[in-house]
């Protein structure tokens, strides 16, 4: 396959800068991830707190994909919108979802602060309070949590760059939103744990949502979409309800997903330690780095195989998908290859801090993140194509099965390790199924369409 064929008008060329330039800012961000975590070890100086620290992140993640497929609708609406120089549709699209989401995410913050002014922080993360007091614990999920309800209605702008095709932009926030923290805990690291904890939770606010807002103001200031800028005038009830019908489906299967990879901390740290959580986090990271890769590159190509498949160049989304199951394959074959020298890479990496490397929990996770890999491949490719009936059916049956299953095999195996055994299993069910339907699905597009606009052969 020659790389020209991939690439040989403007659009292509755009997606190979935006995929160029996304690497070289994910490499730093992926730097600045690994080599954070002796700095989080030293800033806490407790697993146990550290442990609690990842866990409270990983569960409010939640709330910031829970938008009802309001992102990924206005994503595809806005993208049709702007390709045919509608300005008004555009503009209707933005302001109806910036609506939406306030209205969604007002409630949801009432309730949430009752509910925590409430509820035993403590015993929920399974952290005794000689460590973390009770009032320090709820302080810091209180602004923890307040913080992610406003970057629930800032991410709003991530939906519109990747409309505007420039999605590298949106890696570049992560990175600002990475760094922020890292200096601060880098420059200031103070004795008194419970402060310690209180004033990280102010920083990762600042650092989730500063980039956003002021990314926002900037872009609709800018030619770009200064004429699509939101305004309350321009909100639409049924423009909203559209976007939203259009969105379940992804919504859906997003809320599978992150059941299945956001629940490990709390799970492990509820059935097992949360220390054990820190443990997780290192190998998680180690072998999940190009799965990470593999998401960032194919982020921008979830619209390309949408635009290939409306102009009807099914060759060329065939050849495409050929050419990742090759390096999916090869990505596959490297995790392995890395468990052979983890225990050089972790101590290079965690220095004084390094664990002893386990090779049965490697081997799992290389297991696991060779299926990831397959898994981020697939899901793009039939994310672009608009079906996501694999992924509901799959990742909510794995996603419902998974804490009794994991329950039921603690019982026999008191190892954490059965957490993302059991997840790599889900995902090679998955990817069996998944691969079949869009082999199939391309085959028929192809035979149904004797004129297909991109015959041409690699």
């Amino acid at each position: 396959m020659k790389l020209k064929n991939y690439f040989k008008d403007k659009d292509e060329r755009n997606l190979l800068a935006n995929i160029g330039l996304a690497f070289a800012v994910k490499g730093v961000s992926l730097f600045i991830s690994l080599f954070s975590m002796p700095l989080y070890i030293k800033y806490f100086n407790n697993d146990e707190v550290l442990g609690v620290w990842y866990t409270i992140l990983s569960l409010l993640h939640w709330i910031t994909i829970c938008d009802l497929g309001l992102g990924n609708g206005l994503r595809n609406r806005l993208t049709e919108s702007l390709a045919v120089g509608d300005n008004e549709k555009a503009k209707k699209s933005i302001s109806s979802t910036y609506a939406a989401l306030i209205v969604v995410i007002i409630p949801i913050s009432i309730i949430g602060m009752i509910l925590l002014n409430f509820a035993d922080l403590n015993s929920f993360f399974n952290i005794d309070n000689t460590l973390i007091s009770r009032e320090t614990m709820r302080i810091a999920v209180i602004i923890l949590f307040l913080g992610v309800c406003l970057s629930f209605v800032l991410k709003t702008i991530n939906s519109i760059i990747y409309a505007v095709q420039k999605s590298s932009l949106n890696n570049v926030l992560t990175l600002i939103t990475s760094v922020i923290p890292l200096v601060y805990i880098f420059l200031f690291q103070g004795d008194n744990m419970e402060a310690n904890l209180i004033a990280l939770t102010v920083v990762h606010v600042i650092a989730s949502n500063i980039p956003l807002l002021v990314s926002s103001f900037v872009l609709f200031k800018s030619k770009l979409l200064r004429e699509c800028a939101p305004s309350f005038k321009c909100c639409d009830i049924s423009t909203a309800k559209s976007m939203l019908g259009f969105g379940v489906q992804f919504f859906l299967a997003q809320i599978f997903f992150m059941i299945l990879t956001n629940t490990n901390e709390i799970l492990i740290a509820k059935m097992f330690s949360a220390s054990d959580v820190v443990d997780y986090s290192i190998y998680n990271r180690l072998f999940t780095v190009v799965g990470s890769l593999f998401m960032l590159a194919l982020t921008p190509l979830w619209s390309k195989v949408t635009k290939d498949l409306a102009q009807k160049k099914y060759q060329k989304i065939r050849r495409t998908n050929h050419f990742l199951y090759v390096l999916s394959a090869l990505a596959f074959a490297g995790e392995f290859v890395l468990v052979l020298c983890c225990q050089f890479v972790v101590d290079i990496w965690l220095g004084e801090e390094a664990i002893m490397v386990s090779y049965p929990t490697a081997i799992i996770f290389a297991f696991y993140g060779g299926m990831y890999i397959f898994n981020v491949v697939l899901t793009t490719v039939a994310n672009g194509m608009a079906d996501l009936k694999t992924q509901i059916v799959f990742y909510g049956i794995g996603s419902v099965l998974k804490i009794p299953i994991i329950y039921l095999m603690s019982l026999e195996f008191d190892n954490w390790n059965i957490v993302m055994l059991y997840n790599g299993i889900v995902f090679l069910i998955f990817c069996l199924f998944q691969l079949v339907w869009i082999e199939r699905k391309v085959k028929k597009l192809i035979a149904d369409s004797p004129h297909d606009l991109d015959n041409s052969c690699p």
